[in-house]
């Protein structure tokens, strides 16, 4: 069995006039077009960057990276674009599926020539993640520990992420199978002997395997998740399992269960059989090897059943983004009147719109400013409620 762990930076006039009322209508949508133009952009990025897609050749991906280099000088929301472009070079990096480092590296290159190294610094910390986990690996072969404590039969993969470069992962409890435990607590003795005061999180999401399966109609490899992987081998020791039996022995979370089961039960690969057939998991349903199992090719592909990019996880990306902006607006608004001391409402609002790289509404400002004043950064003078005086 083989594994892959995850452990855890011109201008434009109108010919009519608007109505002021309307401005602030006018202000949201279009910032709700910036948004969604940047995270289109990256968007297809992801498409053309991925393994798999219809571009012919390195000269042709280069062409379409300067193309849409040109759209993005465009674009005001570009902390979105980098957002939602993080997330996606993320699955590539981890699940190997860029079509090319080299192009991969030549757009981050691009961004940093266009943004600056600010902008691109997470990026970079990710390959650097990517290519220090090699060495990690490596050395761990080499290791003592290796050599002498590691279980037979397993080949594991870890890949050592900063924390600081990376998209957030929700922390997903899993009970492992005693062989994967120990492997997991040698690993980690080698790294902190290695590197000492650090702390460690398995993102037990993140990971995959590669399982070896006898059928009656012949030996297979299963390229699975590590939460099919959980399931799977629980029915090496058993041959039908309820619902709530996979549920109690793996501690994985009800509705990722629910997909990894529909995933080996119900897709195209069926692995195991649902009883009674079906294509939702329910709690009274109860699941069988399938000794009937039969595929031309030797190693399978078990897609697990994702939830695709919902309306929620666009949501919370674009969240994310936004609290991020509200700490930069809080800095800028603390930056500026530090150096002036007073200031009117209106040069704060001036100067902020001249500092801030993002479009923003003078609306959201007003927010950030009512939050500086009740934590007391600032206050209102006295005699003009309109001139604001800093707090030392």
């Amino acid at each position: 069995m083989g594994c892959s762990f995850v452990l855890c930076d011109d201008h434009c006039s109108f010919p009519f006039f608007i109505p002021f009322p309307f401005l602030g209508s006018i202000s949201g949508i279009l910032l709700d077009v910036h948004n969604r133009s940047a995270e289109l952009i990256a968007k297809f990025l992801d498409e053309k960057l991925r393994a798999g897609n219809k571009v012919t050749s390195e000269e042709e991906l280069e062409g379409t990276l300067e193309k849409v280099l040109v759209l993005f000088r465009f674009i005001q929301g570009k902390d979105v674009f980098e957002a939602f472009y993080k997330k996606d070079l993320a699955k590539r990096l981890l699940l190997g599926k860029s079509a090319s480092i080299d192009a991969e590296k030549s757009m981050i290159s691009k961004l940093k020539t266009e943004c600056g190294s600010q902008f691109t610094n997470k990026l970079e910390g990710m390959f650097k993640d990517i290519e220090l986990s090699k060495e990690i690996n490596e050395s761990f072969k080499q290791s003592s520990q290796a050599r002498t404590k590691l279980p037979s039969g397993i080949e594991l993969s870890v890949h050592v992420l900063t924390t600081g470069y990376w998209p957030t992962y929700p922390p997903m409890d899993v009970r492992l199978p005693h062989e994967l435990n120990v492997y997991q607590d040698i690993f980690k003795e080698f790294y902190l002997s290695k590197y000492s005061g650090r702390r460690l999180m398995w993102q037990n999401s993140l990971g995959h395997c590669v399982l070896k399966a006898e059928f009656p109609k012949g030996k297979k490899e299963l390229a699975v998740s590590l939460f099919q992987t959980v399931v799977l081998m629980l029915f090496n020791d058993a041959q039908k399992l309820s619902f709530q039996d996979i549920k109690d022995s793996t501690g994985i979370e009800d509705k990722e269960l629910r997909r990894t089961l529909q995933s080996l039960a119900c897709g195209k690969v069926r692995v195991l059989q649902k009883l009674p057939k079906g294509r939702d998991v329910d709690d009274d349903d109860s699941f069988v090897f399938n000794e009937g199992f039969a595929a031309p090719l030797y190693r399978i592909k078990v897609n697990a059943i994702q939830m695709k990019e919902t309306v929620e996880e666009n949501t919370s990306t674009t969240e994310r983004v936004f609290q991020d902006r509200q700490y930069q607006v809080d800095a800028a608004i603390v930056r500026i009147m530090k150096t002036r001391k007073v200031l009117s409402h209106t040069l704060l609002i001036t100067e902020l719109f001249q500092q801030l790289k993002f479009p923003i509404k003078p609306a959201d400002l007003k927010k950030r400013i009512e939050s500086l004043i009740d934590r007391e950064y600032l206050e209102r003078d006295k005699n003009n409620p309109q001139i604001y005086n800093y707090l030392a």
